[in-house]
């Protein structure tokens, strides 16, 4: 995970040893630690490196301004921060909204989307996943009618979780879809976990079926799930749905990511965040966001 960028990061915090040097003076003499600067070739290699391991120009050049007056000894320090700040946002518990809307109106509404092999109903299983080990009632909503062997997907899911799984047939309208699972789970209780086709940049006609499927259903969160090995296409696709409106995001495939400087350009483009990261194939591999460890990862 990070493999890449986290060899490229090392690449400037390389224990740099202490250089003394003898200052003669009249009446005293005395060694003094000498300061030895980045220099400007090491900096602009960093940064083309940065930018290898997906990290965009623009951050790139940010994270590269503020080690010009760094001394090297001080480097992981002032990396370590700078990372911090790049990375930082307001802790959101989703467990903990999705609880606290079951409790306030008796049930709740999660939509998620993304582009094509983003891996979206992969993601809405591991979700499921966990809110049913929190005791919560989950109902998937297969509003894939589009996608050929995706209600098939999503049913399996539900089989292996016993999770109850809302589908019509293939090419019927997936507003509908969420509609009857909306209805079945206001009578119940609990979660509807709704899947989505999967959009590409052309797809007008997918964008505005997404965009009634949220006018007709008004969920109570949007979940944008991005495939974090796109590289710096992905921040194209934030501004794709940024149209449409989302509340949160999920980055997958985090464990065979060896770029993973995505993960820093997403934060510096919304202020929308991160809730989860897909680490795995298995159920359990989501885990929560959580910046202080992904720069302990990157550094240690």
């Amino acid at each position: 995970m990070f493999g890449f960028l986290k060899k490229t990061l090392k690449k400037i915090i390389k224990p740099e040893k202490e250089k003394k040097i003898k200052k003669e003076k009249k009446e005293i003499k005395e060694k003094k630690i000498f300061v030895k600067k980045i220099s400007e070739k090491e900096l602009e290699r960093f940064k083309l490196e940065l930018i290898k391991a997906n990290v965009s120009f623009e951050i790139a050049e940010k994270i590269v301004e503020k080690l010009k007056e760094v001394d090297k000894g001080n480097v992981k320090k002032i990396l370590e921060n700078i990372l911090f700040d790049l990375l930082k946002q307001e802790k959101f518990d989703f467990v903990k909204f999705v609880k606290d809307k079951i409790k306030k109106q008796g049930f709740g509404i999660v939509v998620f989307f993304g582009f094509n092999g983003s891996g979206k109903t992969s993601t809405i299983a591991k979700l499921g996943y966990l809110l049913k080990k929190q005791k919560i009632n989950v109902v998937f909503a297969a509003a894939d009618t589009f996608r050929a062997a995706a209600i098939e997907q999503i049913s399996k899911y539900g089989e292996n979780l016993n999770i109850k799984v809302i589908k019509h047939n293939y090419g019927s309208d997936p507003a509908a879809v969420v509609f009857d699972a909306k209805k079945h789970i206001q009578a119940v209780g609990g979660i509807v976990l709704a899947d989505t086709a999967g959009r590409l940049h052309a797809d007008k006609n997918l964008m505005e079926e997404l965009k009634k499927i949220i006018r007709v259903n008004k969920p109570d969160y949007r979940i944008l799930v991005l495939d974090s090995l796109t590289g710096n296409d992905i921040l194209e696709q934030i501004d794709k749905f940024s149209n449409i409106g989302f509340d949160g995001i999920i980055l997958t495939k985090i464990d065979v990511n060896e770029k993973g400087g995505a993960i820093i350009s997403v934060k510096q483009k919304t202020d929308k965040p991160i809730l989860f990261l897909t680490t795995g194939q298995n159920y359990r591999d989501l885990e929560e966001f959580d910046s202080k460890k992904i720069i302990k990862r990157l550094l240690d």
